[in-house]
C-alpha cells in the first residue's frame, strides 16, 4: 500500500492476509517522505501481528514501533516500543459503570512485578533481538549511578540521588536593578515517598538590597493514581510585579538589564505562608480549597550597574499598594480529556482530539471576618483548549475573564501580557509592551489558528510545497476596566481598554528550527507599535 501522491502524507508497507478467509494476520509498515516533517526520522515503522481466538475471531497480538531519527545531522537517537495483548473476552457481559475516561491503566504496583509473572503472561516469544535488548537494559539499570552520570553543564538542577538535587551553577544567579548582582541556592525533592512527596527550599541573596530571601514549598499527593494534593508555602521573597502575566524566566531579563540596561520588570517585597488541599473529585472535576497570607512592601532601585550602556539610568522601580491581606481561596477545574493511569499518576491526552479545560477561581479578602487589610472578591475563569479545523490544521484558543468587587490592591490588578520588543510569546498580545494595560475587570481572547504547510503543498509551487515552511494566523482582543473602589487607592495613573482592543498577525517557521518570525498589527487604539515584528520560541 501507498499513498495515490508521493506527495500526501501517509504510510508505505504491506499487509498480509490469509487466502480464503481473507483474515488480516500481519501489517509492516512505514511512514513516508510527506509524513516525516521536517525529514528528522530516518525510520518510523510499524509493524503489528494478529491472531484468531474464539470463535475464529482474528485480534491482534502486539503492537512494535520502531524510531530512528538524525536531527540536522547534530544528533541521533532511537527506541523500540512493544506492547502484548492477550486474555481476550470475547462478547462478555459489562457493567454499565465499566467504561470510564480511563483509556489505559496500569496497576500501581506493574514496576515490582518479578519476571516470573511476567514469563506467566508471556504468550508470544521473544525474538533474539528483543532478548539482547532485554538483557543490556537490565545490565545497564544495575549499574549504580553516580554524582558524574546525574551531573549536566547545562540543567539547572544537579540530583545526588534519584530524588534529591540542588542548584547547579545555570541556576544560581540572577540579576535586576532592585536586588542587583544575585546568588540562587536551593535544595529540590522531586517524586520521593514513591512518587508522593516533593519539596524545595531556596535562598537568594541580593548584593545590591542587601538581603537574604528564602520560599518554602511541600506537596504531598494522595490517592490510589495521586489524584489529591496538600500544598503548604512559606515565603519571604521579591516578587515579580504582576507575574502572573510574565512568562520570560530569568534568564532574558538578566541579559537585557547587564547588557543593555532594559528593564521591563517591576518588584516588591512579600512575606506569607499560605496552603491548600486538592483533588479530582470526579474523573472530570477537580476542586481546591485554601488559605494565604501576605504583607506586601514597595522597594527601590538599588543599583546602576550594567556592562554596557554605563551612561544610562534605570527607571524607578513602580511603588505599590503596601497592605496585609488574609484571604480565602476556592476553584474548579473541568478537563473532558480522556487519561492514562500509568501505575502513579493520571496523565491527560488530548490524542489529537479538540479538547476544551475549564479553569475557575474565587478569592475572599475581608476585614472583619479575616481580619484583612482590604475587602474585596475576586472572581476569575479561564478556558482553553484546541478545535481541530481541517486535516491536521487546529485552533489553539486562549479566553480569560476576571471581574472584581471591593479594592483590589494595585499588585493584584491582572496585566495584559505584552512582548518585549521584538520577544514575541503565544497567547501574548504582541503589539503591546509588557504590563502596558490592566484592569480589576478583563476579558481576553487569544485565537491561534495552526495551517502547519497545508497551504504550502496546496500551491503546487515546486521547491515550496518541500521547505516545510509552517504558517500561523492570530488573532488577539481584549476589553479592561477599573473597578470605582479600586480606583481610588491605586498609587499610580493605569492605562485600560474601556472599548474592546484588537490585534492581528501571521507567523512563518520552518519545522527544524525552534523559532519563528511574527508580523503583528494594531487595529485600533493606534499610536506606538501600530506594526511589529518579532520572534517566537519557547527558548524565550
Amino acid at each position: 500500500i501507498s499513498p495515490d501522491d508521493a506527495h500526501d502524507p501517509g504510510f508505505t508497507g504491506s499487509l498480509y492476509i490469509t487466502g480464503g478467509r481473507y483474515d488480516l494476520i500481519r501489517v509492516d509498515l512505514r511512514l513516508n517522505r510527506a509524513a516525516n516533517t521536517g525529514g528528522i526520522f530516518d525510520t518510523v515503522s510499524i509493524f503489528q501481528q494478529f491472531a484468531a481466538f474464539a470463535d475464529s475471531i482474528v485480534m491482534p497480538v502486539d503492537y512494535r514501533l520502531y524510531v530512528r531519527a538524525n536531527y540536522l545531522n547534530l544528533a541521533r537517537f532511537g527506541f523500540e516500543f512493544s506492547t502484548i495483548l492477550y486474555d481476550y473476552k470475547i462478547n462478555p457481559g459489562i457493567n454499565d459503570d465499566f467504561f470510564d475516561k480511563a483509556i489505559i491503566t496500569v496497576i500501581p504496583n506493574a514496576d515490582e512485578r518479578d519476571s516470573l509473572y511476567w514469563n506467566s503472561i508471556q504468550i508470544i516469544p521473544d525474538t533474539p533481538d528483543e532478548e539482547k535488548a532485554y538483557k543490556r537494559i537490565d545490565s545497564l539499570e544495575s549499574i549504580p549511578k553516580t554524582f558524574w552520570d546525574r551531573f549536566s553543564f547545562l540543567s539547572s538542577r544537579i540530583y545526588l540521588t534519584d530524588d534529591f538535587g540542588f542548584s547547579a551553577p545555570l541556576g544560581m544567579y540572577h540579576f535586576n536593578r532592585v536586588e542587583g548582582h544575585t546568588i540562587d541556592f536551593g535544595f529540590f525533592l522531586e517524586n520521593s515517598l514513591k512518587k508522593r512527596l516533593n519539596g524545595n527550599l531556596e535562598f537568594s541573596y541580593g548584593f545590591s538590597d542587601k538581603r537574604i530571601k528564602e520560599n518554602l514549598s511541600l506537596g504531598y499527593l494522595l490517592g490510589k493514581y495521586r489524584t489529591y494534593s496538600i500544598n503548604f508555602n512559606a515565603y519571604n521573597k521579591l516578587n515579580i510585579l504582576f507575574g502572573e502575566s510574565d512568562e520570560y524566566g530569568q534568564l532574558i531579563p538578566s541579559l537585557l538589564a547587564l547588557l543593555s540596561k532594559y528593564e521591563f520588570r517591576n518588584y516588591y517585597y512579600s512575606k506569607g505562608f499560605g496552603f491548600n488541599i486538592s483533588g479530582e473529585v470526579f474523573p472530570v472535576v477537580a476542586l481546591n480549597a485554601g488559605y494565604k497570607n501576605h504583607t506586601d512592601k514597595s522597594t527601590v532601585t538599588n543599583t546602576d550597574f550594567s556592562f554596557f550602556n554605563r551612561g544610562k539610568t534605570y527607571m524607578p522601580n513602580q511603588v505599590i499598594y503596601e497592605s496585609k491581606i488574609n484571604a480565602l481561596t476556592a476553584g474548579f477545574k473541568l478537563d473532558f480529556r480522556d487519561y492514562i493511569e500509568d501505575g502513579y499518576f493520571r496523565r491527560r491526552i488530548s490524542g489529537g482530539r479538540s479538547y476544551i479545560i475549564l479553569d475557575g477561581r474565587a478569592e475572599v479578602s475581608d476585614k472583619k471576618l479575616l481580619r484583612s487589610g482590604l475587602n474585596y472578591i475576586t472572581y476569575k475563569l479561564n478556558a482553553n483548549g484546541i478545535i481541530n479545523t481541517f486535516s491536521t490544521a487546529h485552533l489553539d484558543y486562549n479566553i480569560m475573564g476576571m471581574y472584581n468587587i471591593g479594592s483590589l490592591h494595585y499588585q493584584s490588578l491582572f496585566a495584559l501580557p505584552g512582548s518585549i520588543n521584538i520577544l514575541f510569546q503565544n497567547f501574548a498580545f504582541r503589539t503591546l509592551n509588557v504590563n502596558e494595560i490592566f484592569g480589576s475587570r478583563i476579558i481576553a481572547v487569544n485565537l491561534d489558528h495552526y495551517f502547519n504547510d497545508i497551504i504550502f503543498r496546496a500551491l503546487r509551487i515546486p521547491g515550496l510545497m518541500d521547505w516545510e515552511l509552517q504558517l500561523n494566523v492570530f488573532c488577539n482582543s481584549a476589553y479592561s476596566d477599573i473597578g470605582g473602589e479600586t480606583s481610588t487607592i491605586l498609587p499610580v495613573h493605569i492605562r485600560t481598554f474601556p472599548h474592546p482592543f484588537y490585534e492581528i498577525g501571521f507567523g512563518l517557521s520552518q519545522i527544524l528550527l525552534p523559532l519563528r518570525i511574527e508580523f503583528a498589527w494594531k487595529l485600533n487604539y493606534r499610536g506606538e507599535n501600530n506594526f511589529r515584528i518579532g520572534l517566537n520560541s519557547f527558548l524565550f
